[in-house]
């Protein structure tokens, strides 16, 4: 997913660039392919982040928050046109987001890997006493710990 946001950035980028229709051919085919690996891989990341209980809402709020930038788009395209002249502008900034979300993405797997080397330093021993270290999802997946009576 990372990578599809990256390459969806810079096929955004280069879209002022075409100087044929063979061009726009081949930048429209990677744009596709990039937009079809993050639509298809966003529910199984809803479904792991929240649970199965959850998913469903997650996704309904990502697709209402996707629709903003969707709808604001093309009135946002026209003022560049009008202001600067042309649409290189509004391609360029339509390709920084997905380019600085997918960098922000790369690094959340190294913070989370450190926060869990923390806690499992932290947590040690005290484990096998608490009762409540039943995390989400490890007795049932989207089964709340409060729920889970051992």
């Amino acid at each position: 997913q990372v990578a599809s946001f990256v390459v969806f950035g810079i096929m955004c980028m280069m879209v002022p660039q075409c100087r044929g229709f063979e061009g726009v051919i081949v930048i429209c085919l990677f744009l596709g392919l990039c937009d079809g690996c993050f639509t298809t891989i966003m529910a199984p990341i809803a479904f792991e982040l929240v649970g199965p209980m959850q998913a469903s809402q997650a996704i309904g709020y990502l697709m209402g928050l996707m629709a903003v930038p969707m709808t604001a788009g093309t009135p946002i395209a026209g003022y560049f046109n009008d202001y600067f002249g042309n649409y290189h502008a509004a391609f360029y900034f339509a390709g920084v987001p997905p380019i600085v979300g997918g960098l922000v993405l790369s690094v959340v797997p190294l913070v989370h890997q450190r926060m869990l080397q923390k806690q499992r330093l932290d947590s040690g021993k005290d484990k096998m006493l608490d009762p409540e270290a039943v995390v989400n999802g490890e007795l049932l997946p989207g089964c709340p710990a409060s729920e889970a009576h051992i």
